[in-house]
């Protein structure tokens, strides 16, 4: 599914092999001590190919281990993806894998475990990171999950986190620990973050009630003024939340810009989708399927005076769009239901995970609406956007 193209348009060179890498070095590592040492001592052009088996520490980059534009540094298994395990349990560390206004680093096909807090953290203006194809899971050794996140970035406001794309990544929890504040990808104040073609599942339902509504447990949560997030293409499923567009931050509006596009959310406890305290968003052509709600529209109870701006357009819905608020600008256009017990007329196969058109699907294909923008000109899969004569509501364009 992956398709490397889209990872070059936040600047990411992916290296070796699809680009040359200047002053290009591979490093082969055999132990932790060895991996710690190729880590410290990283130079743009590096790759580090990392021998099979678990390695019990934590890792570390900043300004000093970085890589250039032209020039990333690169972690990767030699086996393959899966062979490699970075668990931080036996450190006692917070998270597992932390970049510190580094840049230009890509960590591929690595299982990362055992963090206290959160597996991978950007802080201090990280830029230009590249997460593919790793596991990231279970680093929740700190309990109850209070302040946990897989995934997380976070300011401060004027040295924000940006351009960080995870593509390809399943990330998950294998148990469900008690808790009330835990996330699979969770940001304050980040920018232009594009998380693609990710697998996330998994993120329950909150065994405690005293943090804000939207932080208990949801897929994704992108808020505090973070801006120009897009989220395509991602399997979603059995979170508490699907996505948190905004939230209850630490400013307002939550969340700037940005797209939700293509994205195939099922069995969500509360809402497939919550747009809170947003600015100019847009929720395109999405399938929702066996969600308590789909699509759920809130004020910021944190700033009472916050007000949603937003698009939600040629979405299939398994329930009807539920608005708070009627103040909220929320342009609807073109988002039928589907009951889950309506879905074998409609879908492939939604037992088995196929969200494709069925063919007799007549009420749904070529029956989206044209939003005056160009910003879903494909579908889940890639195929082009329209193939007849308008666009097809949700995820799929259908394609004989």
């Amino acid at each position: 599914m992956m398709r490397i193209v889209n990872l070059m348009i936040l600047g990411m060179a992916v290296c070796p092999g699809l680009l040359t890498c200047a002053s290009a070095r591979n490093l082969p590592v055999t132990d932790a001590a060895q991996l710690q040492r190729a880590v410290e001592e990283a130079k743009p052009g590096d790759t580090i190919l990392i021998a099979p088996g678990r390695y019990a520490m934590r890792l570390i980059f900043t300004a000093q281990n970085s890589g250039t534009e032209n020039a990333p540094v690169v972690l990767r298994p030699r086996d393959g993806a899966g062979s490699v395990v970075i668990d931080s349990r036996e450190t006692g560390a917070d998270m597992t894998v932390k970049f510190t206004g580094a840049s230009h680093i890509q960590l591929e096909g690595l299982d990362i475990t055992g963090g206290g807090y959160h597996g991978v953290f950007f802080t201090e203006g990280a830029h230009h990171i590249l997460l593919l194809k790793n596991r990231i899971y279970d680093n929740f050794t700190v309990q109850p999950l209070n302040s946990h996140a897989e995934v997380k970035g976070s300011g401060p406001r004027d040295n924000r986190p940006r351009r960080i794309t995870l593509a390809d990544n399943e990330i998950f929890h294998t148990t469900h620990p008690s808790g009330g504040n835990f996330q699979g990808v969770d940001c304050n104040f980040c920018d232009d973050f594009r998380i693609v073609e990710n697998h996330i599942h998994d993120i329950r339902n909150p065994s405690e009630a005293r943090h804000s509504r939207f932080d208990r447990g949801s897929c994704i949560q992108m808020k505090s003024a973070s801006t120009s997030v897009v989220i395509e293409r991602n399997r979603i499923a059995n979170c508490h939340i699907g996505v948190v567009y905004g939230g209850e931050g630490r400013a307002s509006p939550e969340h700037i810009g940005g797209i939700m596009r293509n994205n195939i959310v099922t069995g969500a406890a509360e809402f497939g989708v919550a747009i809170v305290n947003v600015s100019g968003g847009k929720v395109m052509h999405n399938t929702f399927y066996g969600n308590r709600q789909s699509i759920a529209v809130f004020r910021d109870s944190r700033n009472p005076d916050s007000r949603n701006d937003a698009i939600v357009a040629n979405n299939l819905l398994d329930t009807p769009l539920h608005q708070d608020n009627a103040q909220d600008s929320i342009r609807r256009q073109a988002n039928p239901v589907v009951a889950p017990g309506d879905g074998a007329g409609v879908f492939r196969d939604p037992g088995a995970g196929d969200f494709r058109l069925f063919p007799g699907a007549s009420a749904f294909i070529d029956a989206g609406v044209y939003t005056g923008n160009d910003e879903v000109q494909e579908d889940f899969a890639g195929t082009r956007r329209p193939l007849g004569g308008a666009p097809d509501i949700g995820a799929f364009e259908h394609s004989p």
